[in-house]
């Protein structure tokens, strides 16, 4: 046996034996005792555990169906059969109150083989109803099965973190999906969530986005239907014993591109330009926007004061820190879609917070300044957080074109030039103010200058 290679968790492992239609028993040593999953064709068909406490004789204790000498009196008669088989010839309880009972139990011990960590795993291909003695009368469900068992698994926090970090794998189901699910029983939630999945192949963080489940829930249900065989993974690595085996994306579509139409050339001004956007004036050269340290007053008013960053909720040190971004980051996007725009940009600035610099904070900074600046008295954070997304793309044109819009609302006109002049270099598509003019630079007039300003425009100078 060997120790099973990262992401391998079994709910995972579980859907890919499912996917590949596997035929055997996999053994699995987790950290409190032993067990085997026993497949036939991809489907769950029986349990065995040496878990203390997890065999048929203790459960029937548990239960109260056996006391202790009785229990012992049964182990005790050799007959070469086993428990579940000596309760019935013994008269104890009939067939199907023993399958009752059996089911029952194999539930518990998946359930405790989900939520357990795995120490070592080995996979062992061959006919299982061959490896299984003779006798054996009783075989899981497997779709009942899997639905009462993954549905019913608590620690999926480590779940949502490969799913976070799986980023290439997308997901297909097959037909109509809700017909498929018909003989489970479906919440109108989880229906309505289903209703998102088809044949176009999709990840986890668009169905999370659209389905607006919990994190946990959208990762217990897609892991749940990728194990009932409902969903296949068709782009990314299948986990498992078995192998990984490569499921290759498909080819994009080869793109026909229309010839580019020629930009007219702009004549260069005939004044000096404003400073470009690199060379942009402090944040404190605009005294009229320092407003974020005061109360917000009249403006917005409904919407109340931020929460200091200091008060969120701090992440969990053992978790990685740029995944708990991201899913704040997406929490936020739910919330946004619900109207709740304060909570979501108390989880924006959480994500920015825990991871500030990589790719994958361009979004979120991005999202954070379009948000803060619809409330004048956030103006400068809104500068600061489309400054740090324009950082991180430096090609981006929608940052540039944003803190535009902020310097024009607050009449700082040589700033907004610019700003809309370095959008408009980026992309040209982008549209601008009407009353701003990037072509004329006339400059301002020299009422309300000082003293040292006017004598330098009297003698030619620039300002």
């Amino acid at each position: 046996m060997t120790p099973p290679d990262s992401p391998q968790l079994l709910s995972a492992i579980m859907g890919a034996l499912c996917q590949q239609k596997a035929e055997g028993t996999l053994h699995l040593e987790q950290n409190d005792g032993t067990r085997r999953i026993h497949l036939a064709g991809g489907k769950v068909i029986y349990l065995q555990s040496d878990v203390a406490g997890e065999q048929f004789g203790n459960y029937l204790l548990r239960q109260g169906i056996l006391d202790f000498s009785s229990l012992n009196e049964l182990l005790a008669n050799d007959e070469g059969f086993r428990l579940g088989e000596k309760v019935i010839q013994w008269g104890l309880m009939s067939t199907v109150e023993r399958d009752l009972h059996l089911s029952a139990l194999q539930e518990q011990v998946m359930i405790h083989a989900l939520e357990h960590q795995i120490v070592q795993m080995e996979w062992k291909p061959g006919e299982v109803h061959r490896q299984l003695s003779d006798d054996l009368r009783f075989e899981v469900n497997h779709r009942q099965f899997v639905w009462s068992t993954f549905i019913q698994a608590h620690n999926v926090q480590e779940l949502c973190d490969l799913f976070y970090q799986q980023k290439e794998w997308r997901w297909s189901a097959q037909g109509n999906l809700l017909d498929d699910m018909s003989d489970l029983p479906l919440t109108p939630q989880l229906a309505y969530s289903l209703s998102f999945l088809g044949q176009e192949p999709m990840g986890f963080e668009t169905f999370l986005s659209l389905s607006n489940l919990p994190e946990e829930e959208a990762a217990r249900l897609f892991s749940t239907l990728w194990a009932l065989g409902v969903l296949t993974l068709t782009q990314g690595t299948l986990p498992g014993p078995m192998g990984s085996v490569a499921t290759p994306a498909p080819k994009p579509k080869p793109l026909v591109l229309e010839a580019p139409t020629p930009l007219l050339p702009i004549p260069p001004p005939s004044q000096p330009l404003p400073p470009t956007p690199s060379a942009l004036p402090p944040l404190d050269f605009l005294p009229k926007i320092e407003l974020d340290t005061e109360q917000p007053g009249n403006a917005f008013p409904e919407f109340g004061a931020i929460p200091a960053m200091a008060e969120a909720t701090p992440a969990r040190s053992e978790d990685n820190p740029s995944i708990r971004a991201r899913k704040f980051f997406l929490r936020a996007k739910n919330l946004l879609i619900q109207d709740r725009t304060v909570e979501a940009i108390r989880l924006l600035e959480q994500s920015v917070q825990m991871d500030p610099d990589s790719d994958q904070a361009y979004e979120p900074w991005l999202l954070l300044g379009k948000h803060r600046l619809t409330n004048p008295a956030w103006s400068t954070r809104a500068i600061e957080a489309l400054q740090s997304a324009s950082r991180l793309k430096p090609k981006a044109a929608e940052p540039w074109a944003l803190m535009g819009e902020v310097y024009h609302r607050k009449e700082f006109r040589a700033n907004a030039k610019a700003c809309f002049k370095k959008a408009m270099e980026l992309d040209p598509s982008l549209p601008i103010p009407d009353d701003i003019d990037l072509h004329d630079e006339a400059p301002e007039p020299v009422e309300g200058r000082g003293l040292f300003s006017r004598f330098r425009s009297i003698l030619g100078g620039k300002d």
